[in-house]
């Protein structure tokens, strides 16, 4: 008998790579004869990069860049072959900062560019840049900026490479961009489909989250047009109304300037780890995360999941801090779903007792999952 194991992250209690090891130990536990494979999933937010290191058998390296408020900070890159791996939320992140401190006024994506350049001195073809949890919302200049391009204001002087200096930008110089990146596939990994401008945009719906007062939603908004519009004169290319461009406060537009291009985060991490040929040769399948309910549905791992499986006809078993709408998820397919945390436990100690959590339930409901096979 094979399981293969799949969990995504279980937020703030354990890492997928953690939760996959608890549920690897309860099925060994129970009957050692089973063979497990692991499989962390990660939807290209906060995980991807020590998910797919760990999957792939890759390196990661530490360099010390430019951090998310100017200050100097050390932030991961992982390399697997001809791959290099960069996550902005290591770089650029909103959980690196205070609450105090969430103003997109102040933060900057240059540290991200910096670590580009760190990339392209491995033997590369591709970067993947996972895209979620950034605390910015520059349009990407800081990223463009250490990667060679210039943004000026009217007195033809530096703009800042924040949020700030969108408002400030008349003119800019592309003749000194990292010539090489022309030879390199880059790959921005996100899961919105937001364009960069207007009310769905990266600055009206991600804006508030990262500290940016609602009512001057309108004037950053205008500054981001205004930029996309210089940039369309300049290079001829227009990319703001493409799905994904306001991803991490419009790296997802950045990107796309530097010649990327955008993916779902599930298919890319899925397609790299092997998920589907895993799946075909499997008896069932063990997913996780922090929470599932109805919204699981609309992209959640678990759901990207269960869709490979059932082309296959097999079971998906669910395990989560927290369950709601379990007749919903049933009815997607989940053979079923359970809840790791005991009733009268508060959220504090959950968290603190998860990876425990996790191993006392799965070891508890391995007789249904047997019995369903």
């Amino acid at each position: 008998m094979k399981i293969v194991i799949a969990p995504d992250s279980f937020k703030e209690s354990m890492s997928a790579l953690e939760a996959s090891m608890q549920i690897k130990q309860a099925i060994q536990d129970y009957d050692d004869a089973i063979v497990t494979q692991c499989l962390p999933l990660a939807d290209g937010g906060e995980g991807t990069l020590e998910t797919l290191i760990h999957s792939m058998n890759g390196r990661i390296y530490e360099y010390e860049v430019t951090g998310v408020c100017f200050e100097k900070r050390k932030a991961p890159l992982g390399i697997v072959g001809d791959l290099a791996i960069i996550e902005c939320a290591q770089v650029c992140g909103l959980e690196l900062l205070d609450e105090k401190d969430k103003n997109p006024y102040l933060t900057t994506t240059y540290g991200l560019g910096e670590l580009i350049l760190k990339a392209l001195e491995f033997p590369i073809s591709r970067i993947m840049i996972c895209l979620g949890g950034s605390a910015t919302n520059d349009g990407g200049i800081g990223m463009l900026a250490a990667l060679g391009v210039s943004f000026f204001n009217d007195q033809h002087l530096t703009v800042p490479l924040t949020m700030a200096g969108l408002e400030e930008i008349v003119s800019m110089d592309w003749s000194h961009f990292q010539k090489r990146l022309k030879d390199i596939e880059i790959i921005g990994v996100c899961d919105v489909s937001n364009p960069l401008c207007g009310q769905q945009g990266a600055t009206y719906v991600y804006g508030p989250q990262k500290g940016l007062a609602p009512h001057n939603c309108q004037k950053i908004d205008q500054a981001m047009k205004h930029y996309s519009h210089l940039i369309e004169k300049q290079l001829g290319v227009s990319f703001h109304n493409e799905p994904g461009a306001g991803a991490a406060g419009g790296l997802g537009y950045a990107l796309l300037l530097c010649q990327g291009h955008l993916k779902r985060g599930f298919d890319i991490v899925s397609e790299m780890v092997g998920l589907e040929s895993a799946i075909a040769s499997c008896d069932c399948v063990i997913v996780g995360e922090g929470k599932m309910d109805y919204q699981t549905q609309y992209g959640k791992t678990p759901y990207g999941v269960l869709q490979l499986a059932q082309k296959y006809h097999k079971n998906v078993y669910a395990f989560c801090g927290r369950v709601e709408d379990l007749d919903v998820l049933k009815t997607l397919g989940f053979q079923n779903v359970w809840s790791i945390t005991p009733s009268s436990m508060p959220l504090s100690q959950a968290l603190q007792k998860g990876k425990e959590n996790l191993k006392i339930c799965v070891y508890d409901h391995m007789e249904e999952m047997i019995h369903g096979i």
